[in-house]
């Protein structure tokens, strides 16, 4: 007994040894829990609102949300609340997961930045059915690891079978993921997603597409989509928990960071692997031997000294505890060195996260631009292998930057259309000067940036310099408000002349400016492409190429990529990067054939003749074709090329969920498989294609020489040497016509009202139709009827606008003439004195098919000029200044809308509020009261006119109503007190941007002016009218047409009131334009005879005031306005028409559907010469 009671006084002090230890530990607990236990309402409130509200949001707006809102809220209600997240030293992440937890998930692949881990715990939290916003598929891999083997069941909605493998999987309690979801779920979800389930005694039943099933409750449903914005359906809200898991730029990095060191010091990142795993493993096994022994103590027998294996398991935990809290410790201070050591690497995981969120931007600009993370982290690799060694880790770290730059630049930019490669280059570039990442030589500011990329001006100060233009002056005004640059324009002022030598250089860019502005190409080159975006906005396009080729380390070599380099050297290039799994996705341009650069590539290899070269067409019936030659291939290792998928926009997701299978495919597809894909622009297109697949484009050389060389070359050789030199001489003046049709389109609408598919199938069916015509007539040409049936039939047909018509018939009567034999200079009235190289090209005479190609190559103008479309020189500087334009509305797309350290240091909110602010104050005083306008006009004193001008009152007071309403109704949004509906942000977004609202532009004008223009423009409109109010009988002695909403009614009721007087039919009425030689302030009453007006701008030509008759334009006279025009009625048939050009007016530059009336203007020289210069007239001209 003694014996035996010694033997249980030594459990009892191992016992009580065992748990003193834990006392300590457990009596915090007990404090805790007590804290706890206070505050649980607080914690689970805050818990419970970020796990069913937040998960849709990206990571800036839910720290807002919960620190600065529900925090806020819970503290002011006096919601007992924990002190660490009072303190913000706890999130309700720490509240939601355990340690062990995020070590647990961290093994299964999630990445371990703050914005994973909360996505992780929402998913595993949340009550309705996870959808994962996942375009990186980072939560989808998550997921399967999460759920591995058979646990998970993965279904496309594309598949066929997919609805029974659903029932089934609902039927027997398994986990199933649905993955890639469109925005458009099917409906046969919908029981499944609301969880309309039918308790029937114990079991429980479903509908199913209208048939019962049995429900398990073990039943789970993960969906995932990679649409990055996609808009879904309120109800589906209600069914389940969006979880964004869109990669952030830190987690990111860190996850580059890894494997730029795993790839640098590998034995640096497995010891961090193994320690990390080893922490995560410490963490769970102490968590796990804790939750035992209170396990095992609960579960102690009434003598709890009998259970001796408890005694040991205590001691046992115990020791095993003092051993892991020392090897976390250990392995705590080892975390620590390594990730110093790490982060000697981080400007290069810090540049490449950078890098890849300005490519996913790209898609903004074109469904087409879709770049996977997996895509990115392959060329990342790429980078790191081929860059140069040194054992300098410093001079290695700026190795890898400019490879890792350069490549993925590379990789991106060849499958950018050419008008997109500038954007891509000069945003990378503003994006590393913005972080500081190009040394400390390049400086950045923000102001200057903002500047920059908004063009922003200001109104209301007189230009006094007549050369320089009114919007470049409002520019400059806004310029000078800029730190660094307030005395450019006092010395602009000052030294008048000098400036203007420099403005007027063909390259300004390139040259310095004049005084001491010429430091800034040295000292602030950015500020004098701000400068440079003021006056010569024409030249931004190549100032911005030159900047970037400057400022980027090697910078030309981005500027001139593949710069005489052929297709098939760049092909060949990226076909050493795609594998079986990645395809070539060639992108189409009209006049481009990528394929046959691979069949001939096939061919030398010996894929052709061997039979595992296969080429398909895709449309109707050649989906079944093209899935068994894919079948086939991927086994064998052949290449095949599909065409035109576009054209298939279904079958294209059943072509995705192959693909997706090659990829989990280990050993089913052969190492030599490769799949080339071609199609056009669309929507239509699966991102999961676009992102995983290598992307070129080939678009063919521009111009009028690369045009006539194209459309002559689809004459058969062979027929064309047997023609008859009449024949060919048509032909040649065919081609040539064809090309200028083709080429004008780049012009805009001062080439083209509307935009027309002509293609080399009108050029071939119209040389077949001459052919024949000529082989049934005599010797007589018939040029009318050739002229008739190419213009108004062939080509023709494609025009729908009158003006286009009459352009294409001018064109034909200019070329197919008798002169056309005899050395007619193919560029249309040009005069003899002014001949030159650049303005001259003799029809060439009767000569072989190949010699008409070295004609081609001798004698076309060297530089191609605006001559040879009959349009004026200075067309060229509208069409560069446009291509600036849409460059920086592009980049202005692609800015941060959500953060407020964007580049231009105010937020959206911010910007929209003080705009919203402006425009109140500016429009507040305007309002017509129609009540008090009636009563001043007696009936007697109506006349068209007063009609006219009431109309006009009543339309701007629905616009100015339409104002008011929505920016004070997105200013209460603004602040809170309403809910922000999408209209009221579109309409903050077209505040932000600048732009026109689309509520205010659907009652408004036409216009295509930018808001700060449109707001002082219509306050000048305001004033008109004001003007007319205060004396409503009569009308303004000068009427300003471009200021009305209708012009055309206006000269409707000069027409009306010349009708009534003379008691003549309205219909048999013509308006003439009389221009006289007076400005507006000249004229101090109405005209005695119709009505004199204002607001006329003559583009592609000027008016000569001397002579009263058109002109051509001085070199950079963009526009040239007309004096104060009487506007009269005569009757048509006594219309001149003998040195009359009938010149069409337009409300705005977009020309086609903003026709107004016809102006017959007086000319010298013919009037063809004016049609074919694009010379019309303006009423609202926007410089």
């Amino acid at each position: 007994d003694a014996q035996a009671c010694q033997d249980r006084l030594a459990l009892a002090e191992r016992l009580v040894g065992g748990l003193s230890d834990e006392n300590k530990r457990w009596s915090l607990g007990v404090a805790s829990l007590q804290q706890k236990k206070h505050t649980l309402v607080g914690d689970v409130l805050l818990s419970a609102a970020f796990v069913s509200y937040i998960g849709a949001f990206n990571s800036n707006f839910r720290k807002e949300l919960w620190e600065k809102h529900w925090l806020t809220d819970i503290i002011a209600k006096e919601i007992p609340v924990s002190d660490n997240i009072k303190s913000l030293e706890l999130t309700p992440k720490d509240v939601l997961t355990s340690v062990s937890d995020q070590a647990k998930w961290a093994n299964e692949g999630l990445p371990v930045d703050s914005i994973s881990i909360e996505n992780a715990a929402i998913v595993t939290l949340c009550s309705r059915w996870p959808l994962l916003i996942d375009p990186q598929q980072q939560g989808i891999k998550w997921i399967r690891n999460h759920h591995p083997g058979d646990e998970l069941k993965v279904i496309n909605l594309n598949h066929p079978r997919w609805l029974s493998s659903m029932t089934r999987a609902v039927e027997q309690g398994h986990t199933v993921l649905i993955e890639n979801v469109s925005e458009n779920i099917d409906p046969t979800l919908d029981p499944i997603l609301s969880r309309a389930i039918i308790k029937k005694g114990r079991s429980m039943r479903i509908k199913i597409a209208g048939e019962e099933k049995d429900y398990d409750p073990r039943f789970k449903l993960y969906l995932q989509t990679k649409l990055s914005n996609p808009h879904y359906k309120p109800e589906l809200f209600a069914q389940c928990t969006l979880i964004n898991f869109i990669v952030t730029e830190g987690g990111l990095e860190e996850q580059l960071l890894a494997l730029v060191v795993n790839e640098e010091k590998p034995e640096l990142e497995d010891t961090k692997r193994s320690l990390m795993r080893s922490i995560n493993e410490y963490m769970v096994k102490l968590s796990d031997l804790e939750n035992e022994l209170l396990y095992k103590l609960s579960n102690a027998p009434d003598d709890i000294l009998s259970d001796v294996s408890l005694i040991e398991g205590l001691e046992n935990t115990k020791k095993a505890s003092k051993e892991i809290e020392l090897s976390v410790a250990q392995a705590k201070e080892k975390e620590i060195e390594i990730n110093n050591a790490r982060n000697e690497y981080r400007s290069v995981a810090q540049e490449a996260s950078w890098i890849y969120f300005l490519l996913i931007q790209l898609n903004a600009i074109d469904h087409m631009y879709q770049y996977s993370l997996d895509a990115f982290i392959t060329f990342f690799y790429k980078a790191m292998r081929k860059s140069k060694k040194s054992d300098d880790i410093k001079e290695r770290v700026m190795l890898l930057r400019n490879e890792i730059r350069f490549v993925v630049f590379t990789w991106v930019s060849r499958g950018l259309f050419e008008k997109h490669k500038l954007i891509f280059s000069s945003q990378m570039t503003f994006k590393l000067m913005q972080k500081n990442a190009l040394g400390e030589n390049v400086k950045f500011d923000a102001s200057y940036f903002q500047f920059l990329i908004f063009g922003q001006r200001k109104y209301g100060v007189e230009n006094p310099i007549n050369w320089l233009p009114d919007a470049s002056w409002s520019g400059l005004c806004k310029l000078s408000e800029l730190s660094g640059l307030e005395r450019f324009v006092s010395d602009l002022v000052a030294s008048p002349n000098r400036f203007k030598e420099w403005y007027l250089k063909q390259a300004p860019e390139q040259n310095t400016l004049p005084l001491d502005w010429r430091k800034l190409d040295d000292s602030d080159p950015f500020a004098k492409l701000c400068i440079v975006r003021c006056m010569r906005p024409d030249r931004m396009t190549v100032a911005i190429e030159h900047f970037v080729a400057k400022t980027l380390p090697n910078g030309k070599l981005y500027t001139e990529l593949d710069a005489g380099k052929s297709f098939h050297e760049v092909l060949s290039a990226s076909l050493d990067d795609s594998n079986k799994r990645t395809p070539i996705f060639f992108i189409l341009s009209a006049g481009a054939d990528p394929v046959q650069t691979v069949y001939d590539i096939a061919l030398k290899s010996g894929l052709v003749d061997s039979g595992k070269y296969h080429r398909v067409a895709m449309g109707q019936g050649q989906d079944v074709i093209a899935m068994k030659k894919l079948e086939v291939a991927s086994k064998e290792g052949h290449w095949v090329v599909l065409e035109n998928i576009h054209l298939m926009p279904k079958w294209c997701k059943e072509l995705e969920k192959t693909l997706d299978a090659y990829d989990t495919e280990t050993d089913g597809v052969h190492d030599n498989f490769r799949l080339f894909l071609s199609a056009e622009p669309s929507t239509g297109i699966p991102i999961g294609i676009l992102e995983r697949s290598i992307k070129l484009t080939n678009e063919p050389p521009q111009g009028m020489k690369a045009n006539l060389k194209r459309a002559f070359a689809s004459f058969p050789k062979e027929e064309f040497d047997f023609r008859e030199s009449q024949v060919k001489s048509i032909q040649f003046a065919l081609c040539w016509f064809h090309s200028v049709m083709i080429e004008r389109k780049k012009f805009g609408p001062k080439g083209w009202n509307a935009v027309y598919p002509f293609n080399t199938g009108d050029l071939v069916n119209s040389g077949t139709v001459l052919v024949n015509k000529l082989e049934n007539t005599g010797n007589k040409i018939p040029w009318a009827d050739l002229r008739y049936i190419f213009g108004e039939i062939m080509y023709g047909g494609h025009i729908t606008d009158d003006w286009d018509r009459l352009l294409c018939m001018t064109y034909l009567k200019y070329y197919l003439k008798n002169e056309l034999f005899d050395e007619l200079n193919m560029i249309p009235f040009i005069e003899a004195s002014e001949l030159n190289a650049n303005n001259k090209f003799i029809a060439p005479p009767a000569l072989s098919y190949d010699e008409y190609f070295s004609y081609m190559d001798e004698c076309l103008p060297a530089t191609e000029s605006p001559n040879i479309y009959g349009l004026h020189p200075n067309t060229e500087i509208a069409v560069r200044t446009q291509q600036s334009n849409d460059l920086f509305a592009s980049i202005m797309e692609l800015q941060p809308k959500n953060d407020s350290a964007s580049n231009s240091g105010q937020s959206p909110a911010q910007r929209a509020s003080a705009i919203l602010e402006e425009i109140l104050d500016k429009i507040s005083d305007i309002n017509f009261d129609m009540d008090e306008i009636f009563a001043s006009l007696p009936m007697e004193d109506r006349g068209p006119y007063q009609y006219v001008f009431l109309q006009e009152c009543e339309r701007m007071n629905s616009l100015i109503q339409e104002m008011n309403r929505s920016l004070k109704e997105l200013d209460l949004g603004l602040h809170g007190e309403l809910t922000m509906s999408e209209r009221m942000e579109q309409l903050q977004q077209s505040l932000y941007f600048q732009r026109v609202p689309s509520t205010w532009a659907s009652l408004a004008f036409p216009s295509l002016r930018s808001l700060p223009s449109w707001r002082q423009n219509l306050l000048e409109r305001a004033a008109q009218l004001q003007e007319w109010v205060d004396n409503p009988t009569q009308i303004p002695a000068v009427v300003n047409v471009a200021y009305l909403f209708n012009p055309q009614s206006f000269l409707t009721a000069v027409m009306q009131v010349a009708a009534r007087k003379n008691n003549l039919e309205l219909d048999k009425l013509a308006i003439v334009t009389e221009v006289t030689r007076k400005l507006p302030q000249d004229i101090d009453e109405p005209a005695r005879d119709g009505a004199y007006i204002t607001g006329l701008n003559l583009e592609g030509a000027r008016w000569n005031v001397q002579q009263g008759v058109l002109d051509t334009c001085e070199p950079r006279e963009m526009f040239s306005p007309l004096p104060v025009v009487n506007c009269k009625t005569i009757l048509a048939s006594k219309m001149e028409s003998n040195g009359i050009y009938k010149c069409p007016v337009y409300q705005t530059q977009q020309r086609g559907p903003t026709y107004v009336f016809t102006a017959p203007l007086r000319t010298k020289q013919d009037a063809d010469k004016w049609v074919l210069a694009g010379a019309c007239v303006i009423m609202d001209y926007v410089d």
